[in-house]
């Protein structure tokens, strides 16, 4: 989704030891460039100061690992491949009073691939505050139960149309990995994801699934 008051700032490094480069970092975050949703310095902070401690991380265990790991390689004469930390972020939904927006963090430390772990973050931006996925609906509503009936008809309807492969005890595993955190806004509807290795193989990807909004009737709270 567009959210032209939404523009991105980097933190890049290329980290050395001996002249041999030994971890990549990239950081996109977030920075809200308008005042009209409220509470833009609270937003701007939050993303700003994780950038940061992420930035510190790939700098310094990150960094220690990939030295560790190089200088052991240049030992046995084995090749040395850098590490890398790559954070991006994506908009999916900005209507008052709501932001809404996931980012992805790859690390690869050595071997045939690395591997991305997704947040999901939703903003009631007049309170200046990050919703669960409860604050969405009325109180006393199964909306736990909806959404992963949702999910496991979707994910079998994918796996008929082959268009994903899923690990066996695709539903025990659905409702096993479903973790509230992990959802984000769209302009569509409500996005539900798994991480990697969760209910389907690495090839396969985050698994991603949109409730269209009018799916869940009159039980939001928000006029999405």
């Amino acid at each position: 989704m567009k959210c032209d008051f939404i523009k991105t700032q980097t933190i890049k490094d290329k980290l050395s030891y001996n002249r041999v480069l030994m971890v990549d970092v990239k950081i996109d975050y977030p920075v809200l460039a308008s005042d009209s949703f409220g509470n833009t310095m609270r937003f701007n902070m939050h993303y700003r100061q994780k950038a940061h401690r992420n930035y510190r991380y790939a700098s310094t265990k990150l960094y220690q690992a990939a030295v560790k790991q190089y200088l052991q390689a240049k030992a046995q004469n084995f090749p040395f491949n850098h590490y890398e930390f790559i954070e991006v972020f994506e908009p999916t939904y900005c209507k008052k009073p709501l932001i809404s927006l996931y980012y992805d963090i790859y690390e690869y430390t050595g071997g045939a691939h690395g591997t991305t772990t997704r947040k999901g973050n939703t903003w009631d931006m007049p309170r200046g505050t990050m919703i669960p996925l409860s604050a969405l609906f009325v109180r006393n509503y199964n909306y736990k139960s909806f959404i992963l009936n949702y999910v496991l008809a979707e994910a079998r309807r994918r796996q008929v149309a082959g268009v994903a492969d899923y690990f066996e005890n695709l539903e025990e595993n659905i409702n096993k990995y479903f973790d509230e955190k992990n959802f984000y806004l769209t302009e569509e509807g409500l996005a539900v994801f798994y991480p990697l290795y969760t209910i389907a193989p690495y090839a396969v990807g985050i698994q991603v699934f949109i409730i269209p909004y009018p799916f869940f009737g009159d039980k939001l709270r928000y006029k999405l």
